[in-house]
């Protein structure tokens, strides 16, 4: 369905993100008792945990679903979910995320990293001097320079995904050593652990040195310089494969595995791939029929938790549009049934799936507030808000017209993403649009097309997706600000100027409760723009093979990869 892209969210042009919450197989209850995400609200993680001195190496292989558009998380055709998983592996990323959603800092990177500075915010960065490039470069103050000049947002050519945070910076220094970097703030930004973390990683300066280089370099396949513990050795765009081994140049703890395979398959194939050995592990994804295998699999364990991320679908409000027209998007907001597409994505295998009701913080964390009643499914007021909008369905007829035009709105898709569900949401789209007297036009692309009809705003309704993080503020601004210089991953164009205030304001807010306070306004706001039609949150699942230790599922903690292994036999 549609690609998932991440605007630190990313809106990832893949499918929903949808996995489910299962149980058993070696992992959590019986194999009958089945969890949704509100029962699993407050499960950390499910990963086998086992010290990393008990483990030994093995073929690990670990698949994706798409040739990703572009390598770089941080360029606008970049930030695919799936890209995580590659770039954490060989990309510095100075802060960690704790099961509970705490932060920490990474000491294979920073010795400490400490507001030295209030008045104006300053936070001094002490790199730790073990850390290299592969290329034999030292990690230096220079290469946060350089990352921050290319996100800032000062110079478009720059195709940036988003300047959160970078946009607020001053300047970057040198401090008492080329290892010390000190950050000065044009005004405060609370979530400043939020750069340079897994949404916002640190690329090698050359990636960021031109706009061409930043842009286009790494169009076809990850970056080969790596200062974590793998490095990419090898790219082969005609298999689908991409090899990380073991970086010999690493400072930090050995990893176990001496490589990692991501291997680009098929959803329809990881239940055969899985049960051949094929892949070591794969999210369950919307599938009953994989789920129902699954448990037939005596070398596979259900391992789940909570899933950090959300799913919705987008409504194109750009100008010239024809829903532009916010009473028109609030209408059909009101008239489509975001619970009867969760149920349709996740309703057969997770009982009394629940629709989120917020943009910005998930079910499970400390601030979340559900507003979805302010456009509540009614299908009655969802027409006579057309009817008052100008659009009339006239005696006899099936869709609505106004001014002579009919209601016709695309429904942008992928026509190749292999998701099981995608059939039966399209269809309830039609009809559900239908029964408001709206026409609904399928327009299913391949997923290489999905992308830029997507950017180009070539499309009406799309589902899209996002992860849910430690930096809510942070993570979806690039989602919802408006920015007519700065697109970044705002879509579908809609948006406010008082929304754009209150997120600025939000990530000046030091205080937590505070910040979530505003927050709880931006997604206020957001219900009464008719921006979506918010459906669910997916309970993280992984089938994993049996004897991998510290892998599964993770809720909204970052993965060690230097932990993972497999159980001495």
């Amino acid at each position: 369905m549609g690609r998932t892209r991440f605007g630190v969210a990313a809106l990832i042009g893949t499918a929903l993100v949808a996995t489910l919450a299962l149980a058993g197989c070696g992992g959590g209850p019986s194999a009958n008792q089945l969890q949704n995400s509100n029962q699993l609200a407050h499960k950390a993680e499910d990963i086998n945990p086992r010290p990393a001195s008990t483990l030994v190496d093995g073929n690990f292989v670990w698949p994706f679903s798409s040739w990703f558009t572009n390598w770089n998380w941080n360029e606008v055709d970049g930030a695919h979910e799936e890209e995580t998983d590659v770039y954490m592996a060989y990309l510095p990323t100075f802060f960690t995320i704790e099961p509970d959603t705490s932060v920490v800092i990474n000491h294979d990177y920073l010795t400490s990293a400490t507001v030295t500075s209030t008045s104006p915010q300053v936070i001094t960065y002490d790199i730790n001097p073990k850390a290299k490039w592969s290329n034999g470069d030292p990690l230096v103050w220079s290469d946060i320079k350089a990352q921050w000049q290319a996100l800032n947002g000062s110079n478009p050519a720059y195709q940036v995904q988003q300047s959160t945070g970078y946009s607020d910076i001053a300047s970057v220094t040198e401090g008492t050593s080329p290892t010390q970097a000190v950050v000065t703030f044009k005004q405060p930004f609370a979530e400043w652990q939020y750069l340079f973390g897994k949404y916002s990683p640190l690329y090698p300066p050359s990636v960021n040195a031109t706009p061409q280089a930043f842009n286009t370099s790494l169009a076809n396949g990850p970056s080969t310089i790596s200062a974590g513990p793998f490095v990419i050795t090898t790219i082969d765009k005609n298999k689908g494969t991409v090899v990380a081994t073991r970086n010999p140049g690493w400072w930090g703890a050995k990893p176990v595995l001496s490589k990692i395979v991501y291997q680009l398959v098929a959803r329809t194939n990881r239940g055969d791939a899985l049960a051949n050995g094929e892949i070591t592990e794969t999210p369950l994804f919307a599938d009953p029929s994989l789920y129902k295998r699954s448990q037939t699999m005596s070398n596979v364990a259900i391992r789940e938790s909570i899933a950090a991320n959300f799913n919705d679908y987008w409504l194109n409000g750009r100008p010239g549009t024809v829903l532009s027209d916010q009473k028109l998007r609030v209408a059909l907001v009101t008239g489509i049934n975001g619970g009867d597409f969760t149920k349709a994505v996740i309703g057969s295998i997770e009982p009394h799936p629940v629709p989120v009701g917020n943009h910005l913080y998930m079910p499970g964390t400390q601030y979340y507030q559900d507003h979805s009643g302010i456009t509540a499914y009614n299908l009655a007021k969802a027409k006579s808000e057309l009817d008052a909008d100008g659009w009339k369905l006239a005696p006899g007829k099936q869709y609505r017209t106004k001014n002579g035009q009919e209601l016709d709105v695309s429904f942008l898709d992928t026509s190749d993403y292999n998701d099981p569900t995608a059939p039966e949401v399209q269809k309830l789209m039609v009809d559900q649009l239908a029964q408001l007297g709206v026409k609904c036009t399928l327009d299913l692309v391949p997923t290489a097309q999905y992308s830029g009809l997507l950017d180009k705003g070539q499309w009406d309704v799309t589902p899209v997706g996002f992860p849910a993080t430690a930096f809510p503020i942070s993570n979806m601004e690039t989602a919802y600000y408006l920015d007519p210089n700065n697109m970044g991953q705002n879509f579908s164009q809609v948006g406010s100027s008082k929304i754009n205030k209150l997120f600025d304001q939000a990530n000046s807010t030091i205080d937590p409760a505070q910040r979530a306070q505003i927050g709880n306004q931006i997604d206020t706001d957001l219900w009464n723009l008719g921006q979506d039609i918010v459906t669910f949150q997916s309970p993280g699942v992984r089938l994993v093979n049996k004897n991998v230790a510290n892998f599964g599922a993770f809720g909204f903690a970052d993965t060690d990869y230097t932990a993972i292994g497999f159980i001495k036999q």
